[in-house]
């Protein structure tokens, strides 16, 4: 036996079934991802345990009192990085002559810089109407100091003439500085960080065509670029790849691979690539499996690491070094279960949090789990289905249940449906995808029933909730007496003799019944719990805060913002309305100049925090929603004014309440 990475239980493999259903909720990486205490501690140690030295203090409150916690500041970890002897970043140091200069082309080309209209364009990507000898200028690059030859063109940068992504800011900030940028390979520093960076994502089937995101990971970009070699394309290996794909539950995005852009070849001398050797030729259906989290990200021109601090997951920018790049690229490129990349994740989940926290869990999430071991561990009636990763429960009255953790962000952080009777018997029978296998199809019952996180539910950590909804589930007799969706259930689930004409006509009525209380309850949620949550995000966002409000796409979020989670899609003229007084009542203005920088519109930047009292402003926009509030203009959907669901005493700038910081819909 050996304990579980995640909650530190005890279990036969180095992940337990409880933690592969619901840390991915908890913590945004998948189980196999995060690093043991052992690996921990051996990192830290080799990065000299960084100095808390001018850290900066926090102060919590929770339950039993205050902690304080010393979280160590972002530049002491890169000086760390910085200092670390890493012999393997060897390949990033030139050990051939410079680039020849055939016919002295390139002495006549001026050393690579972007001045800040250059990085305008740039962002921009606009080029009507711009100075052509500017556009000339940047088309005809420009030397790098071992004399590779950057430019940029058609949107995209080259370097000897292979496309990649490019940190231009932080490689700016590079060249500019005194020492550590001798003697650099810039040509497979960049090329390797290119390829580092490039994220080829997927997505994860469940029933009712619901798709769950995995967090914020993909295939290895070393095993994609490795599928596209060998020929392997004239043998429909993009077809193979999704066909494999779509076996583990799999969506994976081809139009997001990308692998012609890099060869092999150009990296055959450098360490991570010679640290693949021993993996051998890698096939399609070996490429399937190699699923790493994403860690190198390029963002306006700069290079950013995604890293968990106390408040969440953030990305913060790379220190402009070539040794920091070297190693970063190095260890994110090197094999999914090798040493290096196992440093590279514990940097990720562990360095950039306070000292003496818990990991990726904390240790209130560790005893929530450990409260839903107990539970399932000691039921007969709660089952768990590790291929699709959900809990199946037979209750009381006999009619099994199915919990599946949300990952989209949703309002709740479960969804509970009636799967049938241990009789096999009743009405309503209907077919769902996965019921003997992925892709397979079979006759099963399948009822979504509403649970709704009282507040009380909603204080608790994510195991909590779960253990309580699963309890209340084995004894659902009882539990339908105060959760009227659970009696409804247990009424049509329930086999029993009728005639069949009867019947018919009841499941007709049911049927009615539920598609037009299905359309008002989500008009009410819209007005009564999403709009307010949005409006609580502006009111709470820091001065200096932007905002896109695009137009409307279909199942896209149209609003989001620079520096939180939150997205929103808006459905029609009257609710565009409604957030546009609602942008001007918080303190927010449309920043053209902005706009014109990156070459959309609607552009907002938060430049005040709006009046203490905000009842009048709410009212006004709040009185647009009315008639959505409304059926047959005489009907209304619930009982309180549209105005009594906002908030009307400003809170000024805050954390964003639970909730908010994630897809609102």
């Amino acid at each position: 036996m050996s304990r579980c990475t995640s909650c530190g239980n005890q279990c036969e493999s180095s992940c337990c079934d409880i933690c592969r259903i619901v840390a991915p909720h908890i913590s945004g990486q998948n189980p196999e991802w995060i690093t043991d205490e052992a690996t921990f501690h051996q990192v830290l140690e080799e990065f000299g345990h960084p100095d808390p030295c001018g850290s900066v203090t926090l102060k919590t409150q929770h339950a039993g009192g205050f902690e304080v916690k010393t979280t160590v500041q972002p530049n002491r970890i890169w000086s760390a990085v910085r200092k670390l002897h890493s012999p393997e970043i060897g390949w990033s140091v030139n050990q051939i002559p410079a680039h020849d200069d055939i016919g002295g082309v390139r002495s006549q080309l001026p050393k690579w810089e972007l001045d800040e209209e250059d990085r305008e364009i740039i962002e921009s990507g606009i080029v009507v109407g711009v100075d052509e000898k500017r556009i000339g200028r940047l088309a005809r690059g420009g030397t790098l100091p071992d004399g590779s030859h950057l430019s940029w063109a058609d949107g995209s940068f080259y370097i000897e003439g292979y496309p990649l992504k490019l940190p231009y800011r932080g490689l700016s900030k590079l060249l500019r500085r005194k020492r550590g940028v001798e003697g650099v390979n810039w040509k497979l520093l960049l090329l390797s960080v290119s390829l580092a960076s490039t994220s080829f994502n997927t997505t994860v089937d469940r029933h009712e065509h619901r798709r769950m995101r995995l967090r914020r990971g993909g295939v290895h970009p070393v095993a994609m670029m490795s599928v596209w070699r060998g020929g392997e394309l004239a043998d429909n290996a993009l077809d193979r790849m999704h066909r494999f794909m779509h076996l583990r539950g799999l969506n994976f995005n081809l139009s997001q691979f990308e692998g012609g852009k890099y060869d092999s070849q150009w990296f055959e001398d450098t360490s991570w690539m010679r640290s693949w050797e021993p993996i051998g030729n890698i096939g399609v259906r070996e490429a399937a499996r190699m699923l790493v989290p994403q860690t190198l990200f390029i963002k306006n021109g700069k290079l950013q690491l995604r890293v968990k601090r106390d408040h969440g997951w953030r990305k913060l920018e790379v220190e402009s070094h070539p040794e920091v790049w070297a190693k970063l690229a190095t260890w994110a490129l090197h094999p999914t279960n090798s040493k290096l990349h196992r440093r590279l994740r514990c940097l990720q989940q562990r360095l950039f949090a306070s000292f003496g926290s818990d990991g990726i869990l904390s240790k209130s999430d560790k005893k929530g789990i450990a409260y839903l071991h107990g539970i399932v561990s000691g039921n007969s009636n709660v089952a768990i289905d590790r291929k699709y990763r959900w809990f199946e429960v037979t209750g009381s009255s006999g009619c099994k249940y199915r919990v599946v953790p949300e990952m989209q962000g949703l309002n709740k952080r479960f969804t509970v449906s009636g799967i049938g009777h241990v009789s096999g018997r009743g009405p309503g029978e209907r077919e769902i995808p996965g019921a003997y296998g992925h892709g397979a199809w079979g006759r099963h019952r399948m009822h979504d029933i509403c649970i709704d996180e009282l507040p009380q539910l909603r204080r608790l950590v994510m195991g909590d909730a779960l253990g309580g909804v699963i309890l209340a589930l084995l004894d659902d007799t009882q539990s339908q007496r105060f959760i009227h969706t659970i009696a409804a259930y247990i009424s049509e689930a329930t086999p029993r003799e009728a005639d069949p004409e009867v019947e018919v006509l009841r499941q007709a009525e049911n049927l009615r019944f539920r598609l037009r209380n299905n359309l008002a309850e989500n008009r009410t949620r819209r007005y009564t719990e999403l709009f307010p949550r949005l409006w609580s995000v502006l009111l709470r966002c820091p001065l200096a805060e932007r905002l896109e409000f695009t137009a409307m796409r279909a199942g896209e979020p149209n609003l989001t913002f620079d520096g939180c989670e939150t997205e929103f899609s808006t459905a029609g003229w009257l609710e565009r309305r409604v957030i546009y007084m609602m942008l001007e009542a918080s303190g927010w203005t449309r920043e053209r100049s902005e706009e014109a920088i990156r070459g959309r519109q609607r552009i907002y930047i938060k430049t005040g925090t709006g009046p203490q009292r905000l009842a009048n402003m709410v009212e006004e926009f709040a009185a647009l929603l009315e008639p959505a509030l409304l059926v047959n203009e005489r009907v209304r959907l619930v009982s309180n004014p549209a105005w009594s669901f906002f908030e009307r005493d400003n809170p000024g700038i805050c954390e964003l309440l639970p909730g908010t910081n994630q897809r609102l819909d």
